[in-house]
């Protein structure tokens, strides 16, 4: 974990964008420029790192919504898969062949999805 030495915010593995940190660093060199005692300067920075973790939440929050959203078309489409339980027994038309093979393509792509909202999930640290 890194400490942006501006402003305290620890981030991890570039949870905020390059233009989010160039923008916040660009707000502390203006901010450095300005005659104000050094309360009001913590203060300020106290009030972006709460911005910053409140922005951390929200996004938190959205990728558990989406990543709940993502399981639960995972698990609907692999419940009409169930004829490939017993594919050697059972004779499948060409086109229902067809049909589980587009299936599982969309759901593989869905899966995908899911666990790279997973891994970004998993870099957002929250702090009591």
């Amino acid at each position: 974990m890194e400490e942006n030495s501006n402003t305290g915010l620890k981030t991890e593995g570039g949870l905020l964008s390059r233009a989010d940190r160039d923008l916040i660093e660009q707000i502390h060199r203006e901010l450095a420029r300005l005659d104000m005692p050094c309360d009001c300067k913590e203060e300020l920075d106290r009030t972006i790192v709460a911005i910053e973790a409140w922005q951390m939440l929200k996004r938190r929050k959205e990728l558990i919504r989406i990543v709940q959203e993502d399981y639960q078309h995972l698990v609907s489409g692999v419940s009409f898969l169930t004829d490939l339980e017993n594919i050697g027994q059972r004779k499948l038309s060409d086109q229902d062949m067809r049909d589980h093979a587009e299936s599982l393509k969309f759901l593989a792509d869905l899966a995908d999805r899911c666990a790279r909202r997973l891994n970004e999930l998993a870099t957002i640290t929250v702090s009591d």
